[in-house]
C-alpha cells in the first residue's frame, strides 16, 4: 500500500475565559474568536492508503468544541465489562445528553486500549448543545496529549519516573506491518525490529476524533491542572452518590467553562489515496488533496553510468550484448538508508535526526569512492557498488520495493 499524508494547514485554539471581549455571547453562539488563544501543538493527521485510511482528523469542516476534562472523568472501565444494555439499564445514561468535552491525558497513558475506553463512553452519550450545535459525533470532540511532565518522564530509555516504559504508538512490528516484512520482525532472531512497548495506535483510523500534542511544559502544566479542576467540580455536583447519573453530573457543572476547539478537517470518512490522489475541482481539472509518500527516492551506481539500453537480462535480445559487455548484469552491493521519519504526530518525528545522520554517512562513502578510485577500477570488481535512499520507508517500506522496476527499466 502506498500512503499518503493529506496537505493541511488548519488551526487549532484553546479558549482562556468563558465570556468577554468581541460581541456578548448568545445561546446560539456562545464563543467568539475574541475568546480564544491559540494553541502551540503537534497534530495527529491523516495517512491515506489504498483500502482507506490511519490518524485523525474532524468529521467536517466545522469546529469541533469541547470544555477540557481529565480523561479518567470520561471512562468507566466496569462498564467495558459489561453489555451495552446492560450498561446503560444500571446507569440511567441511556441517550442521556452530555456536554461536549475534550479529553485531556499525559503522554504515558495515550494507548489504543484508553483511546478505546474514551469512545466507549461516549458511544453511551449523546451530545449537547452546551457550546453549539453538534451536527455529527457524540460528546467527545477531541483529545490533547500532554509532554511528560518531569525530566524522569521523558528518559531516553523511555521509561517514566515509576519505572513504567512509555508506550508506544507503532506496531510491534513497526516497519513491517501489513508487508510480507511482518513475519520477519518479531521473534527472537529479530529482535532488532521489535518494539515490545508497540500498541498499533499509530495504524488506527480515528476519523472523527482529532488529537493534538502540547509539547510545551508551561502550557501542558496549565492544561493539566484546567481538566483536573473542572473534571472535579463534576464529581462535587454528584456528591458522591452513586445514584446520580453521569449525565447528570456532567450537566450540572457546565458554566463558567475553559473550552477547546479543532479545526482538522481531513477529508470524508469514505476517502482512501486513490480518491485522495485523483481528486478533481470543481472544474474538473485534476487538484490532488494529498502530498504522495515515497516518490522521491533516489539511487545511483559507482563506476561508469549504466548503457542507455541497459534493460537487465543479457540474453532477451534488447541490448543484452551491451549489457554483458560494459559489465552492466554484475552483482550488486547495496548501500541504503532511509531519508525521512514518522511519528503519531507528524511535526514531532525525533527519527529524523537518525535519518539525516544516516544520509550524511552515506554522501560521504559516496564522495570518498568517487573521488578516489577510478571508474574504471570500479568497473572492473565483481560486483558493482550502488547508493539508494529511499523515502516512506518508515511506513512499511513504501520507497525501497519502487527500485527494481526502476532498476530494470533504466
Amino acid at each position: 500500500d502506498t500512503d499518503e499524508q493529506r496537505a493541511n494547514d488548519p488551526t487549532m485554539a484553546s479558549s482562556t475565559s468563558s465570556s468577554g471581549g468581541g460581541d456578548p455571547p448568545t445561546l446560539d453562539e456562545p464563543f467568539n474568536a475574541a475568546h480564544f488563544e491559540s494553541l502551540p501543538h503537534a497534530a495527529c493527521v491523516s495517512l491515506f492508503h489504498r483500502n482507506g485510511r490511519a490518524g485523525c482528523g474532524t468529521y467536517s469542516r466545522d469546529v469541533m468544541t469541547g470544555r477540557l476534562l481529565d480523561w479518567t472523568s470520561v471512562v468507566d472501565d466496569n462498564a467495558q465489562q459489561q453489555g451495552d444494555n446492560e450498561v446503560r439499564a444500571l446507569s440511567g445514561m441511556a441517550g442521556e445528553k452530555v456536554p461536549p468535552y475534550v479529553a485531556v491525558m499525559e503522554e504515558r497513558y495515550y494507548t489504543s486500549e484508553n483511546v478505546a475506553k474514551l469512545l466507549y463512553f461516549a458511544s453511551l452519550h449523546a451530545a449537547g448543545d452546551d457550546y453549539g450545535t453538534v451536527e455529527e459525533g457524540g460528546p467527545l470532540r477531541g483529545v490533547l496529549v500532554l509532554a511528560s511532565s518531569g525530566a524522569a518522564d521523558s528518559s531516553s530509555d523511555g521509561n517514566n519516573g515509576d519505572g513504567v516504559r512509555n508506550p508506544s504508538p507503532e506496531p510491534l512490528a513497526p516497519q513491517g506491518d501489513n508487508t510480507p516484512s511482518a513475519s520477519l520482525a518479531v521473534g527472537s532472531s529479530y529482535e532488532w525490529n521489535l518494539n515490545n512497548n508497540g500498541d498499533g495506535l499509530a495504524d488506527e483510523d480515528m476519523y472523527g476524533l482529532p488529537t493534538a500534542y502540547v509539547m510545551d511544559a508551561g502550557t501542558a502544566d496549565y492544561l493539566r491542572g484546567v481538566a483536573s479542576d473542572q473534571s472535579a467540580s463534576i464529581s462535587k455536583a454528584s456528591g458522591g452518590d452513586a445514584s446520580v447519573s453521569a449525565a447528570a453530573s456532567h450537566n450540572s457543572a457546565v458554566y463558567p467553562s475553559i473550552v477547546s476547539e479543532f479545526n482538522y478537517y481531513m477529508g470524508p470518512d469514505d476517502i482512501n489515496a486513490e480518491k485522495c490522489l485523483t481528486w478533481k475541482d470543481a472544474d474538473g481539472e485534476r487538484s490532488p488533496r494529498c502530498a504522495p509518500l515515497g516518490g522521491n527516492s533516489v539511487w545511483s551506481v559507482a563506476g561508469s553510468p549504466l548503457s542507455q539500453g541497459y534493460d537487465g537480462d543479457a540474453n532477451d535480445g534488447n541490448g543484452g550484448d551491451n549489457d554483458e559487455n560494459n559489465g552492466n548484469n554484475r552483482p550488486v552491493v547495496l548501500l541504503a538508508t532511509s531519508i525521512d521519519s514518522t511519528s503519531m504526530f507528524h511535526d514531532l518525528s525525533p527519527g529524523a535526526n537518525n535519518a539525516a545522520s544516516n544520509i550524511l554517512s552515506l554522501l560521504l562513502a559516496a564522495q570518498l569512492i568517487g573521488s578516489s578510485v577510478k571508474d574504471n577500477v570500479l568497473d572492473g570488481l565483481y560486483g558493482r557498488i550502488a547508493f539508494g535512499f529511499f523515502q516512506g520507508e518508515s511506513y512499511g517500506y513504501v520507497g525501497s520495493p519502487g527500485v527494481p522496476p526502476d532498476d530494470v527499466g533504466g
